[in-house]
């Protein structure tokens, strides 16, 4: 594995998938994502979903335009530094039905600005350090090799930053503010 470094991965130069391989569109969406923070390549995030884009991580989904718009700016915006992403495994298999399957495995480090807070929260995470935030994904290709869904199942977040208390109360005292049971 290739030591971390902006930018980097464990796949390595000798590893770097074909242009055009499902695996190339997959490594280049976790590069361009999560290996880019604060800034993620949008243009060429978004390039290579397809527009019915679905992306689902434990009970939440999001659409193309949701990742576009709100997801990555949402986590680029708590980013201080430059994230670093080292990915494991990038794996295809072809499925009958004319679609390509890919899996992925990868971890992602970065720190947390002053003055951020937990996404619909008021909960501080300032100054927070994200380690090996574990991330497994299934992404499902079109004929087009485009990205039509991707299925992740990560660390939580919460957890690794010792705020999950934390959150957990804040949602039910914001939710009984506005009214909601």
């Amino acid at each position: 594995m290739a030591s971390p470094s902006r930018g980097c991965d464990g796949l390595g130069d000798e590893a770097t998938p074909a242009v055009g391989s499902p695996v190339a569109a997959v490594t280049a969406y976790i590069r361009g994502t999560h290996g880019n923070l604060p800034s993620p390549i949008f243009d060429s995030a978004a390039a290579l979903l397809s527009d019915d884009c679905v992306m689902t991580n434990e009970s939440e989904s999001h659409t193309k335009h949701e990742l576009m718009t709100q997801v990555f700016p949402g986590w680029g915006s708590i980013v201080d530094g430059v994230s670093v992403v080292r990915i494991h495994a990038v794996v295809a298999a072809p499925v009958d039905t004319g679609s390509t399957v890919v899996l992925a495995h990868w971890e992602t480090d970065y720190d947390v600005k002053a003055g951020s807070v937990w996404y619909g929260t008021d909960v501080d995470i300032s100054g927070k350090k994200v380690r090996g935030f574990l991330v497994f994904a299934c992404f499902t290709l079109n004929a087009d090799g485009q990205i039509r869904r991707i299925v992740q199942r990560s660390d939580t977040v919460v957890k690794s930053m010792g705020i999950e208390d934390a959150v957990r109360e804040s949602r039910q005292r914001l939710s009984l503010e506005a009214g909601q049971p």
